[in-house]
């Protein structure tokens, strides 16, 4: 009788935690966690140096970043960062964590 009252206090217990478990999950699918201890880089103010301190982010690909704002303007939404050659939208959004505008 016990472990039946257990198994299904624990059941019930779960559907409720479960939820509460993946929110960090989909709020990082989304783009919306930040890291503790962190501080975002602006990549329409950002120099090279700053920029390469991204994970992902190089010193080329830093300059790039740059070039590409010089020559089209600031950005407007993050993912524009693909539009710059040699970063794809995947690693656009790995970088989403770290960077604001």
């Amino acid at each position: 009788m016990f472990n039946r009252l257990a198994r299904r206090f624990i059941f019930v217990a779960s559907l409720f935690l479960l939820p509460i478990s993946f929110q960090p999950l989909l709020a990082l699918e989304a783009g919306n966690i930040t890291m503790p201890g962190i501080e975002k880089v602006n990549i329409n103010q950002a120099d090279i140096n700053q920029l390469s301190t991204i994970k992902g982010i190089g010193s080329k690909k830093a300059q790039a970043i740059i070039d590409y704002r010089t020559k089209n303007g600031n950005f407007v939404d993050l993912q524009d960062l693909s539009k710059v050659k040699g970063i794809g939208s995947s690693t656009v959004k790995k970088m989403m964590p770290y960077l604001t505008l």
